[in-house]
């Protein structure tokens, strides 16, 4: 068993930035951010009072012990994200549900991007974070400072073989597997103070997935193969919680379905749904119990549910949203990747992201312009595309609004540009 009260391989020794645990994090900046506000009445009105109703034709799920659509809480629009989200327009409504990766680590770039259209977050790589985390730190920190409302920022930081911020010597997921339960969560909390200290605000870095085998692509990435022991680890993981920092689970319904890597081919599964909800489906259940702050989708195929990935599915987000009770962001894994998959249906990124907001998610990620120019071409391209196919009644104007008022009051959540960053002996936040 790993201490973490004495020296250890992956003990890193670094200055502890100053960082509240709050234990609540993930439930109240989910659920209790999507409860009704004191205020008055907003210009929004009925676009806001209730989640859009799931499609007639999609599939009718068997009961998995989920709370009927009627007891959720309404996602109310009496408070003030409420009137923010109600002076935009439609444009700045959709470009507000992407988060894209802008080349390089000039600020400039990031801000020629978010001038052109109003992003809601930006996804750091590599190529973004080149230094030490304090040498990182003044550039993400521009980044944040870019709208009135914070924007998102953000790393994958799980640990292991994916790692953006250096160095992370603590153990990878498969490594945690191997060890109680209890050190998942303290790791967990030093790699979310990672994110912290270079002043991004979410860490994409929880994986609820299951690892179907030693040869599979996720299997590193994993926390194992047995759903009960995942779902454990998922849970402890959520409490690694800092102030200041949301955290993302994926990739639902579970990479696991397929040994495949997802970033060349389409992962396709030979599950049936009556498997996976015995299986696969455990972790992420663990997670929306507990409302965590997003919940990425995979680019994984069920044929028993549905021939698109699961990013593209609104039989997935049905389930989530209607049987689950989820009322956090839905954000979808990379785009990009289904144009990398080879299946000539989803060459086109605008077509994609149409899909994606039709199908029910809050929010995208594109990382697939190479260049400031492509990135910038491939969002105004996709936005246009979500902006047409709502003026044309494709995707409702109120299922819009509803996703960009649920990702505003999670930007608006995480303390901004301003929270207090000195020390403190006991390591807490001050004020």
């Amino acid at each position: 068993m790993l201490s973490l009260r004495s020296p250890s391989r992956w003990r890193h020794p670094r200055r502890l930035s100053v960082i509240t645990l709050v234990s609540t994090l993930l439930l109240s900046g989910c659920s209790g951010a999507l409860t009704a506000s004191p205020g008055g009445d907003s210009p929004l009105g009925e676009s806001l009072a209730s989640d859009p109703q799931p499609t007639e034709d999609a599939f009718s799920f068997p009961d998995l012990d989920g709370v009927e659509a009627e007891d959720l809480d309404p996602v109310s629009a009496v408070d003030p994200a409420a009137d923010i989200v109600a002076g935009w327009s439609l444009e700045e409504k959709v470009a507000s549900l992407f988060m894209v990766h802008v080349p390089g680590d000039r600020t400039e770039n990031h801000q020629q991007v978010f001038d052109t259209l109003p992003v809601g977050g930006f996804l750091l790589l590599g190529d973004n974070i080149s230094g030490s985390i304090d040498q990182s730190r003044p550039f993400v920190d521009s980044l944040r400072t870019m709208a009135e409302s914070d924007l998102l920022i953000a790393v994958d930081q799980e640990g292991g073989a994916v790692q953006r911020l250096r160095p992370d010597d603590f153990p990878s997921a498969s490594e945690l597997g191997a060890e109680d339960v209890e050190v998942t969560t303290e790791v967990t909390r030093e790699r979310n103070r990672l994110v912290f200290d270079v002043g991004a605000n979410l860490n994409l870095g929880v994986v609820a997935d299951l690892s179907p085998g030693e040869d599979a692509y996720i299997h590193d990435r994993s926390f194992g193969s047995e759903p009960n022991e995942v779902s454990d680890r998922v849970h402890a993981a959520l409490q690694g919680s800092v102030d200041g920092v949301a955290v993302a689970v994926k990739h639902f319904p579970g990479h696991g379905l397929t040994a495949e890597d997802t970033h060349r081919t389409l992962g396709v599964a030979e599950e049936s749904f009556q498997q996976w909800g015995d299986g696969h489906a455990v972790p992420f259940r663990a997670a929306v119990d507990q409302q965590v702050s997003l919940l990425m989708l995979g680019h994984l195929v069920m044929e028993d549910i549905d021939d698109q990935p699961a990013s593209l599915s609104a039989s997935w987000v049905q389930l989530l949203r209607d049987q689950w009770g989820y009322r956090g962001v839905i954000v979808t894994d990379d785009l990009s990747m289904l144009e990398d998959s080879g299946d000539s249906r989803f060459a086109d990124p605008a077509e994609n992201a149409i899909a994606a907001f039709m199908a029910g998610a809050d929010m995208v990620i594109d990382s697939g312009g190479l260049t400031l120019q492509q990135t910038t071409s491939r969002l105004e391209t996709m936005v246009e595309a979500v902006v047409a196919a709502v003026e044309d009644g494709e995707i409702s104007e109120s299922q819009i609004d509803q996703a960009a008022l649920r990702v505003l009051r999670l930007r608006e959540s995480l303390g901004g540009v301003a929270r207090p960053l000195e020390d403190t002996e006991s390591g807490e936040l001050d004020g």
